[in-house]
């Protein structure tokens, strides 16, 4: 390439007076709510790419030519721009405003050193080592490792609050290729002429919008009284409380809701799996589900554990948390198919207009199942092998998997406790949604 772009090579824009915010939704606040919420929030995920094109003659990291592309690819998308701002006196949720102190160097990070794949921790190769996001900047990371096996990791970190599941499956397909020569973007600024809302402008922005939106004297009158004012009021007191216990508990609190974790992940034939949810009588979802029910190797054997239900629209495109976790049960000594019968049965007979009430059984953790895309995606120009997924657990699950289909295979990966076997149990898994042996950790 001719040129190289870094974070200073930009002009600096001429902002004008609009400001721009995109506040939260009301249940994204508790993502952000306290120290505990907001680390454990930051979602890890990892790509593994082929070497060649990310890689100089002498087998280090082309740090040029990648650094180009993040800052074409990801740098230049509104979605990474953003940074939170808390309203004044807290009238109004948190908002998405334009971080006018953007640094690349906050969010690309290169390892120095080549690591073995087949001993490497995925957690750290994912970048979920390093620090804490800080909430003056976007809540985003990319961590770049060449691999002793010639691949290049590609680990992205994500707050939960930018993004859940679907949505950040569209946000995969942003910071990648669908083809291997297809040119770099330009580096932009996509708020150059966008004055960030600061504190004080976001309860006339918030009353602009709502006004905007209700469209009308009485849907507006009808929708603030839907709600009750007390419920309004405490929500203003919880905010403006919010500095005295944000941090509550300081690092005792913190080590006993943030345990140590380490992660697995396998890679499935999509189309052998899909016939055997079937065969079984569930869906590929319900056969995942049942799957880590049936690896559980805990004490308890009735348990029960946390399943997305997405209410997406394309009515609300721009909702970036839109789910709803329901509960499931099964027994972990039991046959798979009448586990899987049985989570397809609890999924179907759910009523999205009451709240879910809880599974019986010890509830172990978290399942989730996303479609990302059915053809080869490429990161500045090299070829994306493997997905290693991460869910969004909670610190204190005793196992949570998360499964990801790309390219005509199903990727599953599992959070478990430093403390539990999670190669043998995510290799289990892989055992019972193929009906093969369990290959152990993919290599090239």
């Amino acid at each position: 390439m001719s040129t190289t772009v870094t974070a200073s090579d930009e002009i600096a824009p001429v902002r004008l007076t609009r400001p721009h915010a995109e506040f939260m939704q009301i249940w994204e606040e508790g993502y952000v709510s306290n120290h505990i919420s907001f680390e454990n929030m930051q979602t890890p995920g990892l790509l593994i790419a082929e070497g060649g094109p990310l890689l100089r003659p002498d087998g280090s990291l082309d740090r040029v030519r990648i650094r180009a592309f993040v800052q074409g690819a990801v740098a230049s998308t509104e979605s990474f721009r953003l940074r939170l701002q808390r309203s004044f006196l807290g009238l109004t949720p948190p908002a998405w405003v334009p971080d006018d102190d953007f640094d690349l160097d906050r969010h690309l990070v290169f390892s120095d050193a080549a690591v073995d794949p087949a001993t490497a921790d995925l957690r750290r190769l994912s970048g979920a080592e390093d620090p804490v996001f800080s909430l003056r900047h976007p809540l985003w990371r990319i961590r770049i490792t060449a691999l002793t096996d010639g691949r290049v990791a590609v680990g992205m970190m994500f707050h939960h609050a930018m993004t859940d599941g679907l949505s950040g499956m569209r946000l995969f397909s942003t910071v990648t290729q669908a083809r291997a020569d297809e040119p770099f973007p330009e580096p932009r600024d996509p708020f150059a002429a966008v004055q960030p809302a600061r504190a004080w402008h976001l309860p006339g922005l918030a009353l602009e919008q709502w006004w905007h939106r209700e469209g009308s004297l009485g849907a507006a009158w009808r929708s603030y009284w839907s709600r009750p004012v007390l419920r309004r009021i405490r929500r203003v007191g919880a905010r403006l409380l919010l500095p005295l216990r944000y941090g509550r508990g300081g690092e005792a609190a913190r080590r006993a809701a943030l345990p140590p974790r380490h992660s697995a992940y396998r890679a499935l034939d999509a189309g052998l799996a899909g016939r055997r949810a079937r065969e079984h009588g569930g869906t590929l979802s319900d056969l995942q589900a049942a799957a880590m029910v049936g690896a559980w190797p805990g004490e308890q054997r009735v348990v029960s554990l946390r399943f997305p239900v997405s209410f997406h629209s394309s009515a609300a495109s721009h909702i970036r948390n839109h789910v709803r976790d329901m509960s499931v049960s099964g027994d972990a000594d039991a046959d798979l198919s009448a586990t899987v019968r049985a989570i397809h049965r609890q999924v179907e007979e759910r009523d999205d207009d009451k709240p879910y009430p809880p599974a019986p059984g010890f509830p172990i953790g978290y399942s989730t199942l996303l479609p990302w895309v059915s053809r080869p995606r490429f990161f500045a120009g090299a070829r994306i092998l493997d997905v290693a997924p991460f869910p969004a657990s909670l610190g204190t699950d005793s196992l949570a998997a998360a499964g990801i289909m790309y390219n005509g295979r199903l990727f599953i990966g599992a959070n478990m406790s430093t403390t539990a076997d999670v190669e043998q149990t995510v290799g289990r898994m892989y055992e019972l949604m193929t009906g093969l042996p369990d290959p152990g950790r993919p290599v090239a």
